[in-house]
């Protein structure tokens, strides 16, 4: 039985996933006693995929529902409100100063912002299976405005790494594959990472969270230890039908694009179907010329199901196959009202 369970893929880089897996590992120190323990993230040219243990799944969120009931939201949400403004303050100094140490406190920032993704998403299908509607559209906001605001503090310091990129002669997809501590380095002006380290990051990488300790693997060690933790992916047969959960209600017709990465979104026309492993905040222009969403993942609380019933249009996720089933220009028809998306043409 595989103990290892895929969560999410999206196009990614090195420095920022490793900040999410630190994210998930110390959550919110003394605020709560939920952890992630293990965790592994494959990555190959820029597309990667993490992988939840599923022996520690049930454990941790017993934890956060014990926390739920014991009142923890009213100290929580505090904290995340101040989290989330000292991420915005530390982006702000970091673009006005662009010193050392603010771009620390960012780094310790958005680790929490992350946290609070992670953590909301774990109690909204605690609370969903439970059937505690109270606070589900509260968690449900938490993780949206969580999830927005560290991808747009993120997209924010784009002059910043540029600034550093011309003073250290490096390019922007180079310095996206430093660690933390060793971009932190840089910044004191010692020593760079060499550029064969970094190409070997680039192509093929294990980030690998085992029992709270955070390890990176590349090249042949990255791809035995994928081997040996993660079963072969099984195949996937023909089909007619894709079956899903309705996140928007509605019925459309019309062709497909499959948008995972920048410039697949590139590639979306207006009127198009967009069929995605799961949107995320920087796939909206994509989102925005689409008729109708049809995703891989996700839950009531993901993105795709929240930009979604915002535009009105059908949306059905967490098909699991959608991405592998179907491809660009497929024309299929999107029944949001029943959860189906019918193959009309190849």
């Amino acid at each position: 039985m595989n103990k290892w369970k895929l969560l999410i893929t999206r196009e990614t880089v090195l420095f920022e996933r490793y900040l999410r897996v630190a994210g998930y590992q110390g959550m919110f120190g003394s605020f709560s006693k939920a952890r992630v323990k293990n965790l592994l993230v494959v990555n190959r040219d820029g597309l990667t995929s993490q992988y939840i243990y599923l022996p520690g799944t049930e454990g941790r969120r017993n934890l956060v529902w014990v926390e739920y009931q014991r009142d923890y939201l009213k100290k929580l949400i505090p904290y995340w409100t101040k989290i989330l403004n000292n991420l915005n303050n530390s982006t702000k100094s970091i673009l006005s100063e662009g010193i050392a140490k603010s771009f620390k406190e960012f780094i310790n920032y958005y680790k929490l912002a992350r946290a609070i993704v992670f953590y909301t998403n774990d109690l909204a299908k605690i609370l969903e299976l439970k059937n505690l509607v109270k606070d589900i559209k509260k968690i449900g906001d938490w993780h949206e405005k969580a999830e927005v605001e560290s991808s747009r503090a993120w997209d924010k310091l784009a002059p910043f790494f540029k600034k550093i990129c011309r003073k250290h002669k490096i390019t922007i997809k180079d310095l996206m594959y430093y660690l933390p501590n060793e971009f932190l380095e840089l910044l004191k002006g010692k020593k760079q990472i060499e550029n064969k380290i970094l190409k070997d990051r680039q192509r093929y990488y294990v980030l690998y969270l085992q029992n709270g300790k955070i390890r990176l693997y590349t090249g042949r060690k990255a791809q035995d230890l994928k081997k040996k933790q993660l079963p072969q992916e099984a195949e996937v047969f023909k089909t007619e039908e894709i079956k899903g959960t309705v996140a928007s209600p509605g019925y459309v017709k019309g062709k497909t694009r499959i948008v995972n990465t920048k410039n697949q979104m590139e590639q979306m026309k207006k009127g198009e179907i967009l069929v995605s492993i799961m949107t995320t905040p920087r796939l909206i222009p994509a989102v925005k010329k689409a008729i109708a969403i049809v995703t891989d993942e996700g839950g009531i609380t993901c993105h795709a199901a929240i930009i979604s019933r915002e535009l009105k249009i059908p949306c059905i996720i967490g098909t699991k196959i959608a991405t592998k089933v179907l491809k660009d220009g497929d024309l299929v028809e999107v029944d949001a009202d029943k959860g189906v998306v019918r193959i009309l043409k190849k």
